[in-house]
């Protein structure tokens, strides 16, 4: 039996007032048992926008997500009206259940089908992706570098558009990294380049969990039978992306990025493990990816710990 110990390097991010934990030494306990798993046990799901992408510029301004690529008013302005966005709004706030989520459904189909009819071409969206100022976070790229070169599967999941995640990846990144799978709302293209449809399924906060893809598929089997997850998210809709993957909670950690919304900490910290406030770094992530990919695998029943101090869519 051998015991394992969360290392001080980490311990030590995670005592800096910006990082929130409301369940510490349990956190602490879970990221020892990932650290022995080691990589052949570990699978990843993270969001995309405003989780690998960066939420907050150097000025304080708020950076744009994926769908913001076709919003921008001087090439779609029927996307970026006041009244659609009110619209939208009233939708997630007088509707619930069934009837919520049939309402949002329409209007982002009505929001896509607007772009089709507008006749958008390929080449006008990568215009429009290079002009858009979607960042990665720092240390987002080497993350997603360490877990494809330790083969440890990787879904990034998104509500926004995959061709404009894709398109970020490739740009920061020189291409996609093997075993990183993107799942999102993908558009489809003619011969002539011309946008015809947006595939589906349609992908929106609230339905963008592990359900939608492919129960044969070799991603899902991936997902599902490795026993250690990692689940990085924005949201408290992020907190359901595993949902049909059947993990032990015990051995999942989630991390959440506040972005600077001190009024929903209380709710993240109902759902996330470790709650990062308003660092704009995915350092804390990286980090522990680091230990848990150049981890030695042991056999052990007890775990100890030191007590903490103060684009494409893959569904086949």
């Amino acid at each position: 039996m051998v015991a394992a110990t969360v290392p001080a390097s980490i311990q030590s991010l995670l005592e800096s007032s910006d990082i929130h934990m409301s369940r510490p030494v349990q956190t602490l306990e879970k990221i020892s048992r990932l650290i022995v798993g080691g990589a052949d046990r570990l699978s990843v799901i993270s969001d995309f926008d405003h989780t690998l992408s960066l939420a907050v510029g150097d000025d304080g301004t708020v950076l744009p997500v994926t769908h913001q690529v076709l919003g921008d008013a001087l090439v779609l302005p029927d996307l970026n009206q006041k009244a659609t966005q009110e619209k939208y709004a009233a939708y997630s706030k007088e509707s619930s259940g069934s009837d919520k989520l049939a309402m949002l459904e329409a209007w982002w189909r009505k929001a896509h089908d607007g772009v089709v009819a507008r006749g958008l071409t390929l080449k006008e969206f990568e215009e429009r992706a290079r002009q858009t100022d979607i960042r990665l976070r720092d240390s987002s790229a080497e993350l997603l570098q360490a877990l494809s070169n330790s083969g440890v599967p990787t879904l990034v999941f998104s509500a926004g558009l995959s061709d404009a995640i894709s398109f970020v990846l490739r740009r920061a990144m020189g291409g996609i990294p093997d075993g990183v799978h993107i799942v999102g709302n993908e558009m489809e293209f003619d011969e002539q380049g011309k946008l015809i449809a947006f595939k589906t399924p349609l992908l929106h906060p609230f339905n963008k969990n592990a359900s939608v893809i492919d129960k044969c598929s070799p991603l899902h089997s991936s997902l599902s039978t490795r026993p250690h997850l990692l689940v990085l998210g924005d949201s408290l809709c992020d907190l359901t992306m595993d949902k049909g993957l059947a993990k032990e909670r015990d051995n999942t950690l989630r991390i959440g990025f506040l972005n600077g919304q001190s009024d929903k900490l209380a709710q993240f910290l109902q759902g996330y493990d470790i709650v990062i406030a308003t660092n704009q770094s995915i350092e804390i992530p990286r980090r522990i990816v680091e230990e848990i990919v150049g981890a030695k695998k042991y056999d052990t029943d007890v775990l100890r710990v030191k007590p903490i101090m103060g684009i494409r869519k893959e569904y086949y």
